[in-house]
């Protein structure tokens, strides 16, 4: 599907922005870089990034070099049962319309269901909505199975204007260093904006009633605590 296919469908469902988690390390390649990026265009220039458990199989079925999105905050509307996002604490929030803006030879595809679930010798017809009308007749705000999927020739969702809005968790926790978690986050962020020439607006995140996020995060250990905020 072409951008304007699935940006038609997204808004008729009350979306307004896109949203992409990932890792402190990740997210500043990304500002760095100036725009989210595939994970295979990070390993193929060898920029630093924080690996996944998705790895493998985005690898596996063909995903390695294109940009996922979501239509809303997978935090704020699980944070009641799951708590955090489990790609990481920092969230790149776009407006919806960048998928009018998309460049030339650029494709837009919707999962019916998140990857980690495909099956092998599955149908792309059972992986993939096949048409903007199908599209609309099966997905509803919220749903985060149904994940974007942007593929580009750069391999890059550039930040419009060299700007982008950021969320980013606070664990209330410390890193291995004795430093705040939040505080050496967002500095790292800042710093790596800077870098990137990126006009960054970083926020911390104000949770819904009911999240239970700082619970989650005070179950971590150290380890994943750094890998997640440094």
């Amino acid at each position: 599907m072409q951008g304007s296919d699935v940006y038609s469908v997204l808004k008729g469902i009350g979306a307004m922005d896109l949203h992409h988690a990932n890792s402190v390390t990740t997210s500043s390649t990304f500002l760095k870089q100036g725009g989210l990026l595939s994970r295979g265009f990070i390993e193929d220039h060898k920029l630093p990034q924080t690996q996944q458990s998705s790895d493998e199989i985005d690898k596996k079925y063909g995903l390695w070099h294109c940009v996922f999105v979501d239509h809303v905050d997978i935090h704020s509307r699980g944070g009641r049962k799951k708590g955090p996002n489990q790609y990481g604490p920092v969230l790149f929030v776009l407006d919806l319309d960048v998928l009018l803006r998309l460049p030339e030879g650029s494709k837009v595809l919707v999962t019916k269901m998140n990857p980690i679930y495909w099956r092998e010798k599955q149908p792309d017809s059972e992986r993939w909505f096949m048409s903007k009308e199908e599209l609309a007749a099966n997905i509803a705000f919220g749903d985060f199975g149904k994940m974007l999927v942007i593929q580009t020739p750069s391999e890059k969702l550039v930040f419009p204007n060299r700007r982008v809005r950021i969320i980013l968790d606070d664990p209330q926790r410390q890193i291995s260093s004795g430093k705040n978690a939040y505080t050496y986050a967002e500095d790292r962020l800042n710093s790596a904006a800077v870098a990137g020439r990126v006009a960054a607006s970083i926020e911390r995140r104000e949770c819904d009633y009911g999240c239970i996020c700082v619970e989650k995060y005070a179950t971590y250990s150290a380890k994943t605590i750094d890998l997640y905020f440094t």
